[in-house]
């Protein structure tokens, strides 16, 4: 292979290395933050922390709060076995004739 193709096949190597890089995110800057994202980001850490499915809230760690999780986690557990096992009976079930 001649010098000259060596050159172009890295130059062509090189750019297709940039386009990944460019592609991929790496080269976008990051977003500024406004009042507005400031606000909502507020909002949102306030829905994260608040009680989920029966559950405390996510920074919770009083005895409270650990039993409320267990009663609503058993709450959760019982409702599948429930569902469980009628989903089971029903696989079990026989035709009926008409």
């Amino acid at each position: 292979m001649s010098t000259v193709s060596k050159w172009i096949i890295g130059i062509l190597c090189l750019a297709a290395l940039g386009w990944l890089v460019w592609w991929s995110g790496w080269l976008k800057k990051p977003a500024t933050q406004t009042a507005t994202d400031t606000t909502t980001q507020a909002t949102t850490t306030a829905e994260n922390n608040a009680p989920i499915n029966g559950m405390s809230a996510n920074n919770d760690a009083s005895d409270t709060a650990i039993a409320q999780d267990t009663a609503a986690i058993d709450a959760q557990l019982k409702a599948y076995s429930t569902d469980s096992s009628d989903v089971d009976s029903s696989m079990n079930d026989k035709q009926v004739t008409q």
